[in-house]
């Protein structure tokens, strides 16, 4: 190495590590983005309402609502991280004192089967991924046919209808944990 490369590498190791240590990273406080008129955000009985739900389903729904505007984040499991699916369902029933499995294959296979004519808010709502040779995808249900979720790479924790094509297309079912 010449004399030249020797000092860019020496002044490169000791800026690297200022700059990184400047860097902020954005902490979401408002967790609820601002909503349109006839959304589901706009309608007051579209999660049942809180009398009538357990503590627990309380206290899922309540961090799922919470959650809507979070980032998604591959492997994320906390609102400072961002969320993917099932880190959003594991992280939102850890709050109500459920502990579920990570991964959404998993919390299919061992949660208690729910058809789907009997959703309640807090049961968790799966689909194929096609996009991923044998995906999974899930989603909370929060009443009146919605779900809030974590649909992917690009895209904020969201509501979704179950009446959409897509999600007709690839359910694949329901499971409650409380």
């Amino acid at each position: 190495m010449n004399r030249f490369t020797k000092y860019f590498c020496c002044i490169a190791l000791i800026a690297l590590p200022l700059s990184c240590a400047s860097f902020k990273e954005t902490v979401y406080k408002k967790h609820i983005p601002p909503t349109e008129e006839g959304t589901p955000a706009h309608d007051p009985g579209l999660v049942h309402p809180q009398a009538q739900l357990s503590e627990q389903k309380k206290n899922i729904v309540q961090h799922t609502v919470q959650s809507l505007g979070l980032p998604y984040k591959w492997g994320g499991q906390s609102p400072e991280s961002g969320f993917d699916c099932s880190g959003l369902t594991s992280y939102t029933h850890k709050k109500a004192g459920i502990i579920i499995p990570r991964t959404a294959k998993a919390q299919f296979n061992k949660g208690q089967f729910i058809e789907k004519k009997n959703l309640q808010a807090g049961d968790l709502v799966f689909f194929n991924a096609p996009q991923k040779k044998g995906g999974w995808h899930v989603g909370i249900y929060i009443g009146k046919g919605h779900i809030i979720h974590a649909p992917g790479r690009g895209g904020p924790v969201t509501y979704g209808d179950l009446n959409h094509p897509y999600f007709k297309k690839y359910y694949k079912g329901s499971r409650r944990y409380y």
